[in-house]
């Protein structure tokens, strides 16, 4: 059964969360847009496709692409002081919670942040309406002695004669996701350490040094996009390189930034100029350790299936002092969805299973939970 825990529980990660994060006006483009981008395919019976083998001949029930900037609300833990709704109170830990799992001779610790996510698009014609929800946690993993008993405060005390095992160091964190379409992803992955080379001392990684100096290096994203067998790649062809120019057609409004979606985070990395950062990642795909896992309702499992995960973040600080500060305003991420789509290529007599990139890229700013809230929380973590 969970239970609430305190601070010193949680990955240093998961404290600088904790709070609010938006989009603002000072991280935009030179045409003022928003740096964030989201590019989807879907399913389309009457839109056609070009076989490379035979360009002369177009086939039908191919796919479109939903391609748009977004504005993004996100909260961590998500406990306000009372009337006072964009202040985070430090104390609230009513929704931070420990889940231990007991494994007979030693117990392993997932401790979790809850999130809540909203976005909403910034152009086209739905501008400002919903486009996606999610809520899910961010956990941290370690190991640590069991109780004899069915509480940890059990006056027999700890189980001292089994072999506490470490915590696979390739697997420290996980994300828990659930999105309403009927999707359902858990993803393992761990922080970038630096000054820890032996991971012997410090089981969990929470006091490793996690903060890393100057700006991340965030490579492009899909350039050019994997072509799925049997669809043409030629641009005139291609709706990821196609631009249509119809007035009402938004599929594709913006090629460079279809066939990069990662270019709105270095964009926004040139405006923010960051001095230090964190950087964060998790997967569905195997990992040294283990391997993660997505679920699908049986419409999406036989429609539009989510076969694989995984996203990089980075807390990102302008502060010179950021270790000693914890002033980390900015959170950029970039996750990729492979979706595995059924695609006729004989007017819908029949389908194949094509596999699709899903991407989106955004940075946002945090709002509410101030740094000295955060410098608090990791002071009680390391002493």
């Amino acid at each position: 059964m969970p239970c609430a825990v305190p601070s010193n529980d949680l990955a240093l990660f998961q404290c600088l969360l904790i709070g609010t994060w938006v989009n603002t006006d000072e991280l935009k483009d030179e045409h003022g847009k928003h740096l964030s981008y989201n590019v989807i395919p879907l399913p389309q019976k009457d839109r056609q496709i070009t076989r490379p083998r035979d360009p002369q001949q177009p086939d039908y029930g191919g796919f479109i692409l939903k391609n748009f900037t977004f504005t993004e609300t996100i909260r961590f833990n998500g406990s306000a002081k009372q009337n006072d709704p964009d202040h985070q109170d430090p104390d609230a830990v009513a929704v931070v919670a420990g889940a231990p799992n007991r494994g007979g001779s030693y117990t392993q610790f997932a401790h979790a942040v809850f999130y809540e996510q909203q976005v909403r698009f910034a152009e086209g014609p739905e501008h400002d309406n919903i486009v996606h929800i999610e809520n899910g946690a961010w956990l941290h993993l370690g190991s640590q002695p069991q109780v004899l008993g069915p509480y940890k405060l059990n006056k027999n005390g700890p189980y001292v004669e089994g072999q506490v095992l470490r915590q696979p160091p390739y697997i420290t964190i996980a994300k828990q996701i659930a999105v309403p379409h009927g999707n359902s992803v858990l993803a393992l992955g761990n922080v970038d350490l630096y000054d820890q080379k032996d991971f012997s001392d410090d089981l969990s990684g929470i006091q490793a040094k996690t903060i890393l100096s100057g700006p991340p290096v965030i490579p492009d994203a899909f350039a050019p996009y994997p072509a799925p067998a049997d669809i043409s790649t030629i641009p005139a062809e291609d709706p990821y390189a196609k631009h249509l120019k119809a007035h009402d057609d938004y599929e594709n409004p913006n090629i460079a930034w279809t066939l990069n979606p990662n270019y709105p985070l270095q964009k926004a990395l040139d405006i923010i100029q960051p001095k230090a950062h964190i950087h964060f990642h998790v997967t569905t795909q195997p990992v040294f350790g283990g391997k993660g896992s997505v679920t699908n309702i049986p419409f999406e499992q036989r429609k539009s299936r989510v076969i694989e995960y995984w996203a990089d973040y980075w807390l990102l600080s302008k502060d010179e002092n950021a270790e000693d500060t914890m002033n980390f305003e900015y959170l950029a991420y970039t996750q990729t969805i492979l979706m595995e789509m059924q695609i006729s290529t004989d007017e819908g007599k029949t389908y194949r299973p094509y596999i699709f990139p899903h991407v989106t890229s955004n940075t946002v700013k945090k709002v509410s939970g101030t740094p000295a809230q955060a410098r608090d929380q990791i002071q009680t973590m390391l002493e």
